[in-house]
């Protein structure tokens, strides 16, 4: 019997992750919001009168990412409504009908657009579990409380600002997870640059991706396109439509830099720095707790 949902050897590994805070590195078209929301029905599933709050880029970003985003939770809570039938439970969400269906992609994008979408899971008649999908803002994330998983955080402009927001609810309750995924943006000055750049390291292709510790002290997982590849996940070439290598793929596109930030995963500086940011942070961990430092800008003035 084929199974109702499948994973590829990179997701599960995630979605078999046990750490409390996890950060997901991921090439573009590689399942992040996919593998994020089986996460979320796993939590729900597992833990009675439980809340997962999804912040979603989408609102920020325009119409295209919201619509994309509406149709993969579509597709999403079609198979996990099956799941929970099976399991004795039920699944409902803000965005059906009266007949309990999902409604129509524009209308589903739509209740998205004004964070009116929430799914429940009914392990009785009393007791509900739920995920809500909410706009990224650091005023109400005050507000907020139980698990919190950040999708696409390299697009949240004020990202850094929800982060500390979302700190204090972490350290609130040992039981509460926090999981972030993005793919780098191409903005130097996101925060994420400076939080999650990975070693500089060669990186051997796995198709359970690679695991690295972050600057801001995340356990944190990188899958690029050879990850990728490795895990079953194929280029085709734009005109013959056959499959191709990574390597291949990249030779064909006009912008290879956007391709080696998309698709390599690099975190790449717009070229003004005389330095490289991942050298920096290399020298900056090396000589943590054996250096001083001097400002090289402030006037110094004397009583002497």
């Amino acid at each position: 019997m084929e199974p109702l949902l499948t994973f590829r050897p990179y997701q599960k590994e995630v979605i078999r992750c046990k750490y409390r805070q996890l950060f997901l590195l991921w090439r573009r078209q590689t399942g992040k919001s996919y593998t994020l929301a089986h996460c979320a029905l796993i939590r729900m599933m597992k833990r009675p009168n439980h809340l997962v709050t999804m912040v979603s880029a989408s609102v920020n970003i325009g119409g295209e990412l919201l619509l994309k985003e509406a149709q993969i939770w579509a597709i999403v809570l079609e198979k996990y409504r099956k799941i929970c039938s099976d399991n004795n439970k039920k699944l409902v969400t803000t965005a059906d009908n009266d007949e309990g269906q999902l409604l129509d992609i524009d209308a589903f994008a739509d209740i998205f657009e004004h964070n009116k979408f929430e799914a429940k899971i009914y392990h009785d008649k009393h007791i509900i579990s739920r995920t809500r999908v909410i706009a990224p803002n650091p005023n109400t994330a005050v507000g907020w409380t139980g698990d919190i998983f950040m999708d696409e955080i390299g697009r949240i402009e004020n990202f850094k600002d929800v982060y500390e927001a979302v700190l204090p609810i972490m350290d609130s309750h040992p039981e509460f997870d926090l999981r972030m995924a993005t793919t780098p943006p191409p903005d130097e000055k996101h925060p994420t640059y400076e939080m999650f750049l990975p070693p500089d390291r060669q990186w051997q292709a796995n198709p359970y991706g690679n695991w690295y510790i972050a600057p801001c002290g995340i356990d944190s997982h990188r899958v690029d396109a050879w990850d990728g590849e490795a895990a079953g996940v194929n280029y085709f070439h734009p005109k013959t439509r056959e499959v191709i290598t990574p390597y291949q793929h990249r030779e064909l596109q006009f912008d290879k830099t956007a391709w080696d930030r998309n698709h390599g995963v690099k975190f790449i500086a717009g070229g003004t720095a005389a330095i490289r940011l991942a050298d920096i942070q290399r020298a900056m961990s090396l000589g943590k707790d054996s250096c001083c430092g001097f400002s090289t800008t402030e006037e110094v003035v004397s009583n002497a």
